[in-house]
């Protein structure tokens, strides 16, 4: 009802995505945009109206046991490889987190442009998006966002053959040193699955 009322037009269009792996199932992830920062300020100015503040208090607030964010990301669009142009969602997705050690992000984005390299040299099938937290979580922050339609995909994408593909194009054990280096550049990385939920989306 919120969504059908507050978020169909202009910045407050959205997407609605629920976890269904990891510490954090059963959660939902609401994302709106592409944002200049100038659009931010109108979409915080309606998300702050009187009428919807009042009605997501009423119809929403009541069912929400936890809330984290918002958080404001950028997609590294000159990272990802094989987007989709469509404009229509997937039915999944799967979302790799990663976190880097300060001071070492120049490195990390230089093994993306490499595992980029591999995959543009090796005709890959995948297709992938790479985006940096920029505002309102822990910085150094980068998620790896896989589009699915059934788990089935899972042994053939989601990053499950990069080893083989950049050993491909880089040389056997190219894989190896690529691992080496990522693990002084990378403390962290978890994994989610999130499934499209069309009735509470409007874009």
């Amino acid at each position: 009802e919120h969504t059908e009322k507050h978020h169909k037009k202009g910045v407050s269009r959205v997407r609605t995505h629920q976890v269904i792996s990891g510490p954090k199932n059963g959660w939902y992830v609401r994302i709106s945009g592409p944002f200049t920062w100038a659009d931010v300020d109108k979409f915080r100015a309606e998300l702050n109206s009187k009428a919807h503040a009042a009605h997501g208090a009423k119809t929403v607030a009541p069912y929400v046991g936890e809330s984290i964010g918002p958080m404001y990301w950028t997609n590294l669009t000159d990272l990802g490889y094989n987007p989709d142009t469509s404009g229509k969602p997937s039915k999944m997705i799967r979302i790799n987190f990663t976190h880097v050690n300060p001071l070492m992000d120049g490195d990390y984005i230089e093994l993306r442009r490499q595992l980029k390299e591999a995959h543009e040299k090796s005709n890959s099938d995948d297709s992938f998006g790479i985006y940096q937290l920029v505002h309102g979580g822990k910085m150094h922050t980068y998620a790896q966002g896989f589009p699915m339609n059934s788990w089935s995909e899972v042994p053939t994408s989601g990053g499950a053959q990069q080893g083989s593909i950049v050993n491909e194009v880089f040389g056997e054990r190219a894989w190896g040193q690529f691992m080496s280096k990522g693990r002084k550049i990378i403390y962290k990385r978890n994994d989610e699955m999130w499934i499209y939920m069309k009735d509470y989306s409007t874009r």
